[in-house]
């Protein structure tokens, strides 16, 4: 139906007939003319009444046209049965009015509106109100020009345990140190924020604290170093301490928890054991292999019986304090006896035993000075191989340095790649040379005594 055109007491005069446009010739007493009050070509309804022929009328839609007459475009009721009246000629009434029809149009109208209208959810003043949602609650939202129903379960809503739900992918601006753009309502410089593509960063007090990198690799305060799983700066220092491996696991089989520092979960790592016979302590592993192990009790231990060294000619420990000895192995089940020292070994020990004298370290005076430097006793081991070598024992000293062949342990050799080039060390190991030279002086002394 089109937009009609309604105005108050608009009525004129005829005279035409025919069931064609009609032309007003004037308003009724007490009434307004359709020039001036009804616009050109705008449809509205109609009703013509017959004065001389009483018993014509019609009413339906019409326009006025560009001539001021009145077209009459549908006729809604007549006189002739629904049907254009063919007026006679004589003076009738052509009024703008509201049409039967119209009313009855409108009235069905408003009782399909009110329909839907009931369909439709009530106001929310009138709503319960509640604290969570649920997955399949409905939120009723415009979408361009209609509408259409939203389920709870796509946006981000609270459920009754008080937890948000998320029903999809949580996109976050890139935010940053000072300003997270994951944070806490009473910390807003604390929180999550993208450091970088792939890269998840971690901030407290507006800095920088943790960062993840694309690659798992994680820096504690400070970037991620390449290659290096974990990297730690500490909090007053520049220096930046790196860990290739930290893990702290429960090993199947045996109910023990570990806390492992290496490039491999089974080498080259740093074990605390919580449980077991070692608890609370630390096993270093090397290749796989147990290398040092310092036990809960304080025993610091290698990690096999007779195995490995403390220490190497090219790196040795300058002093060892101790409150007592060591103790070497002397159990003769470990052993195959060869028996006492012969003449020449014992005639050796004699000469050695001549050699003993005091001695100051060469890098001790340089650093103290001859008078600063203390003066130790012992021996030359240079000078104790070429009295065994005198003796006929070993085979000498080369020309170039390198002694021969010796099956006394008593005397060491040791030669290692540094600085560029090959470096030597003679060396003796004095608990076994004391007891050497203790034999020669018992012979010695027991010789004397078979002399008197």
């Amino acid at each position: 139906m089109p937009t009609l055109f309604f105005a108050d007491l608009v009525r004129e005069l005829c005279q035409e007939g025919g069931t064609g446009p009609l032309t007003p010739t004037g308003a009724v007493p007490g009434h307004r003319r359709f020039a001036g009050n009804v616009p050109i070509d705008t449809p509205f309804h109609y009703a013509i009444a017959g004065v001389v022929h009483e018993g014509q009328w019609e009413a339906g839609l019409g326009r006025i046209d560009t001539s001021g007459r009145l077209v009459r475009d549908t006729v809604a009721a007549s006189s002739n049965g629904g049907a254009p009246v063919d007026f006679e000629p004589g003076l009738k009434t052509l009024a703008l009015t509201v049409g039967a029809g119209w009313f009855a149009a409108t009235d069905a109208a408003d009782a399909t509106l009110g329909a839907l209208v009931a369909a439709k959810q009530p106001l929310s003043t009138g709503h319960e109100t509640v604290a969570t949602g649920l997955a399949d609650d409905l939120l009723t939202v415009r979408r361009g020009g209609g509408w259409v129903n939203v389920p709870m379960a796509s946006l981000t809503y609270k459920n009754a345990a008080g937890a948000y739900i998320v029903g999809g992918l949580l996109a976050c601006a890139n935010g940053t140190a000072a300003a997270p753009s994951i944070a806490f309502g009473g910390s807003p410089a604390t929180g999550l924020f993208r450091a970088g593509s792939d890269i998840l960063g971690m901030a407290t007090a507006g800095a920088e604290r943790v960062r993840i990198a694309a690659n798992g690799d994680l820096g504690v305060g400070a970037s991620p170093v390449a290659n290096v799983r974990l990297t730690v700066r500490a909090a007053d220092a520049d220096a930046m301490q790196t860990v290739a491996r930290f893990q702290v696991t429960n090993l199947a089989g045996n109910d023990s928890h570990y806390l492992l520092l290496g490039s491999d979960p089974t080498a080259n790592m740093v074990q605390l054991t919580s449980t077991g016979t070692n608890l609370g302590g630390f096993v270093f592993h090397n290749g796989s292999v147990e290398r040092l192990r310092l036990s809960s009790a304080g025993v610091l231990q290698p990690g096999s019986d007779n195995g490995q060294t403390l220490g190497a000619a090219s790196s040795r420990w300058s002093v060892v304090y101790a409150g007592t000895g060591t103790i070497n192995t002397s159990d003769m089940r470990d052993k195959t006896w060869r028996g006492g020292a012969t003449g020449a070994e014992l005639h050796a020990a004699r000469r050695i035993a001549a050699e003993l004298g005091f001695f100051q370290w060469n890098d001790a005076i340089a650093e103290k000075g001859a008078a600063g430097a203390r003066h130790h006793f012992g021996l030359r081991a240079q000078a104790v191989w070429a009295i065994m070598a005198d003796e006929g024992l070993v085979d000498p000293v080369g020309a170039d340095g390198r002694p021969g062949a010796t099956p006394y342990a008593f005397l060491c050799w040791d030669e290692w790649d540094a600085d560029g080039g090959t470096q030597t060390r003679f060396g003796i190991r004095p608990d076994q040379l004391a007891l050497f030279l203790i034999a020669g002086q018992e012979a010695r002394i027991a010789a004397l005594e078979a002399a008197a």
